[in-house]
């Protein structure tokens, strides 16, 4: 399966597997050349995003190769929890330094 990122002005945002980067792409394109547009995309994890798109706002877009992930369908009415760093460590634990002496 195949992941698009949207980048915003700097911050990234994985979209939901299944997007279609051109389709994304040409709804930017086209809202940059009216002035100023609002594009909604789900994010992964099942939920919204609209994005206010102006000529000054930098937009890329990336592409990766990832694994299917059923819960990952694009449905907004079944949002998940998308685990963090920290999360990722313990869940949120947190993990004292050893003390020297």
């Amino acid at each position: 399966m195949r992941r698009v990122t949207m980048n915003v002005d700097g911050t990234s945002y994985p979209l939901a597997q299944g997007q279609d980067a051109a389709t994304l792409e040409a709804a930017v394109v086209d809202a940059d050349r009216a002035g100023a547009d609002v594009v909604r995309v789900t994010l992964y994890g099942n939920r919204g995003l609209d994005v206010v798109v102006t000529p000054g706002v930098p937009i890329t877009f990336e592409v990766e190769d990832v694994a299917e992930e059923d819960r990952d369908d694009g449905d907004l009415s079944k949002p998940f929890d998308v685990p963090d760093f920290d999360a990722y460590r313990g869940h949120g634990e947190q993990h004292p330094l050893p003390r020297s002496h």
